[in-house]
């Protein structure tokens, strides 16, 4: 099991810087539609769709509107705007797990979730080729800081939460992630930061925007992985696929991402 998860992990990571650093916008907008495609079909058969046809037509549908969202004319206002929807929604999530903390279990498709899917895919799937292409300072390198702080927020938390971690973050969708686990997280993403802002060349302005965006970004992906918990937990299954060789699925691989990264292009846009 080990040595197949290392092995998917080194063939995706290659995969990927690949496309992240030599790609076009054209090539890197259609491989962020094939990602977002598949992401979509592990979301539908979450959401309760049973028919694999309408799983897959859902999955066509959110990565052509993705592809079309991306090839959308660029515009800041577009940019700001899409943004802050994404924004605005996963602000939402907390008082959605405090005023119902365990969502029903998937008997038939759930035409809200699904839309939800179409909403979070789409804006990050423009968030991450706004911060490639597009961005103030924009280049591969901003945008793999980006999916860094996630990593990092991952990293740290899970080591964090193993060696300190007691009080439950939220029981009754992830028992596992702890409070302490979340502090440790955001001590390893605050020292990514440091290392960063010591190393690159930002200009001022741009280096108080890393800082709030990193942060931000850090806080929220906790709120991506915990949503995705919960729609499992509901759909009664430990991964969202097996797409992945050793590490189940795509959505289980950017939960984070999916929340984090237009959080920080909201940062970056607005700011």
């Amino acid at each position: 099991m080990l040595k197949t998860r290392i092995i998917t992990a080194v063939v995706l990571l290659l995969i990927f810087s690949v496309g992240l650093i030599f790609t076009s916008i054209d090539v890197f907008a259609l491989g962020l539609g094939v990602i977002v495609a598949a992401g979509a079909w592990e979301w539908g058969r979450m959401s309760g769709l049973v028919n694999e046809d309408a799983q897959t037509a859902y999955a066509a549908v959110v990565g052509v509107v993705s592809l079309i969202a991306l090839y959308l004319p660029y515009s800041a206002a577009w940019i700001q705007w899409l943004m802050l929807v994404g924004v605005l929604f996963w602000l939402s999530v907390p008082a959605l797990f405090y005023l119902s903390p365990r969502q029903p279990a998937m008997t038939v498709a759930d035409s809200v979730l699904l839309s939800i899917g179409l909403l979070v895919f789409v804006v990050a799937a423009v968030a991450i080729q706004y911060l490639r292409s597009f961005a103030p300072e924009a280049s591969s390198w901003l945008l793999l800081y980006a999916l860094c702080i996630v990593w990092t927020m991952d990293i740290g938390a899970y080591f964090s939460g193993r060696r300190f971690g007691h009080r439950k973050l939220a029981p009754t969708i992830s028992p596992g992630k702890t409070w302490e686990g979340v502090y440790g997280g955001l001590v390893a993403t605050g020292l990514l930061m440091l290392i960063v802002m010591l190393v690159a060349d930002f200009a001022d302005g741009n280096r108080f925007k890393l800082l709030v965006a990193t942060l931000l970004a850090a806080m929220v992906s906790v709120l991506g992985d915990l949503y995705e918990s919960r729609i499992k937990r509901a759909a009664g299954v430990k991964d969202s696929s097996q797409l992945l060789p050793g590490h189940g699925g795509v959505l289980d691989r950017l939960d984070g991402v999916v929340a984090a990264l237009p959080v920080f292009a909201f940062v970056w846009v607005w700011l």
